[in-house]
């Protein structure tokens, strides 16, 4: 999981991210500042949540940005914020 530290109300602020052994990722979840949760499976560009086309940067590499916090995030806590979002392609 990763806290987005931006101004954009537009962006999201929580990105929940499933990634496979390549750090390809799986299953991602954005969570908005009004508290909205949009999730996907699939590469899509057309909509406002898409999967990546390549591979994540190591945790590390990504917290080294000054504008991402890296969490912690459990396999049941994903779950369970998966369970609570919407399909971003409905």
């Amino acid at each position: 999981m990763v806290r987005w530290l931006h101004d954009d109300p537009d962006e999201a602020v929580l990105l929940y991210e499933e990634l496979d052994v390549q750090r390809m990722e799986t299953r991602k979840v954005h969570e908005f500042r009004d508290g909205r949760l949009l999730r996907t499976d699939r590469v899509s560009p057309g909509d406002e949540v898409s999967l990546a086309w390549e591979s994540l940067p190591s945790e590390e590499e990504i917290a080294e940005q000054a504008v991402f916090e890296v969490l912690p995030l459990t396999a049941a806590e994903f779950e369970a914020v998966w369970g609570r979002s919407t399909d971003a392609w409905v």
